[in-house]
């Protein structure tokens, strides 16, 4: 399953929403798609239990026994079913922080993640104590994962990008098939990667 979250008030309309599924779609065929939302779409939704503001919603994901998660500014290029299979082995696979991860090879990105068994016990840490943190979901997500086997994106194929740290530096190569945008600028905010809203 691939999932995704769209929360009302931000950047993110359901145009984006569509504009994954498409991709997804394309690049990823036959897996099933899902958003986790507070609004209406016309794609298959599961409805969000809470307000929490912003990307905290992302801490909502850990609902589903297993996914694939995107966040809705990734950018699909090419066949993605290889990137899949490398992550099917693995209990939790999640990027490696473009930046932070230069001096931590631990910290974590939350742009796109796999899990292949239950990881509710992220959701549930997060309910009981609200525990919003400095540095966001990816600086909570590193500490509710703490002592639990944790595979990176970075070490287990090539395809995956970062715009800004990869992109605008080197262009796109032949092996890129994915690219997080993760923040400024969104995808429909730039011209070097084609990203198109359905």
């Amino acid at each position: 399953m691939i999932a995704c979250v769209l929360k009302s008030g931000g950047d993110f309309l359901p145009a984006h929403v569509y504009a994954l599924q498409d991709m997804c779609d394309r690049f990823l065929p036959g897996e099933e798609f899902i958003c986790l939302t507070d609004m209406e779409l016309d794609c298959p939704t599961l409805a969000l239990d809470h307000d929490w503001p912003g990307w905290w919603s992302k801490v909502e994901l850990f609902r589903l026994p297993s996914a694939l998660y995107m966040d809705l500014d990734t950018v699909l290029i090419g066949d993605c079913t290889e990137l899949l299979e490398a992550a099917r082995p693995h209990d939790f696979v999640i990027m490696r922080d473009v930046y932070r991860g230069k001096t931590d090879p631990r910290a974590m990105q939350s742009s796109l993640m796999w899990w292949s068994k239950p990881h509710k016990f992220i959701y549930d840490a997060f309910k009981a104590g609200d525990r919003y943190c400095e540095g966001g979901d990816q600086v909570y997500l590193e500490w509710a994962l703490r002592g639990q086997p944790v595979t990176y994106w970075q070490d287990i194929t090539p395809g995956i990008k970062s715009f800004k740290a990869d992109i605008l530096q080197n262009g796109v190569q032949a092996e890129d098939r994915l690219i997080a945008f993760h923040g400024k600028p969104r995808p429909w905010e730039q011209t070097r990667v084609q990203y198109a809203t359905a």
